[in-house]
């Protein structure tokens, strides 16, 4: 029974540490979110986002999540594009969770703290950890930078958290491609066969 379960607890590694979390350049997924149709000067615990395909949590004690037009701190931020951005107030991770797990992720990060430096950590549908990567978070007035990852296998869940664990990490134009659902690959393959003949 022990050689089972150290059996499959070397299984449940090597999978883990077979997972391609990798940087890829800025691309335009299936669903785009720059928090234009959310309002701003509320705090919130969660946000409906990419019409409807997914959501950002709080994560953590504090005011919660916040859609606004400027925010002025350490460092002044405006929005990358658009009117409107979105960041977690003092204390609050911000959890990405999809409806269908994600091929890529990614979008433009900056802080208006005075510390640089984010860390994004990806979950798999059993909640897993596959790994971490940094994020492009750089104190600074309106310094956005881009992060985007392509996963295999693909990402349910991603955190996006500070390094100095103070929140403030400013969210704008994100983007998402999920896996695409069953009776999309099976007209996929339908397509497929129908080209061959």
């Amino acid at each position: 029974m022990v050689r089972v379960l150290t059996l499959v607890a070397m299984a449940g590694v090597v999978a883990a540490a077979s997972a391609a979390i990798t940087p890829i350049g800025e691309f335009v997924g299936t669903y785009s979110e720059g928090f234009e149709k959310h309002a701003t000067g509320q705090f919130v615990p969660q946000l409906v986002v990419f019409d409807g395909a997914g959501v950002v949590n709080q994560v953590g004690a504090g005011q919660g999540l916040h859609v606004t037009t400027g925010w002025a701190y350490y460092f002044t931020t405006y929005p990358h594009g658009g009117s409107k951005f979105m960041g977690p107030t003092y204390g609050i991770t911000a959890e990405w969770v999809f409806n269908q797990p994600a091929l890529k992720f990614g979008g433009f990060f900056t802080t208006n703290y005075q510390s640089s430096g984010a860390t994004a950590t990806f979950f798999d549908e059993n909640n897993n950890v596959l790994g971490t990567a940094p994020v492009k978070c750089i104190a600074g007035n309106n310094t956005w930078g881009w992060d985007g990852w392509e996963f295999d296998p693909p990402v349910k869940k991603v955190q996006i958290a500070s390094d100095w664990g103070a929140g403030h990490v400013m969210h704008d134009d994100m983007q998402y491609t999920p896996v695409p659902e069953p009776a999309s690959l099976a007209l996929l393959g339908l397509a497929v066969l129908l080209r061959r003949r």
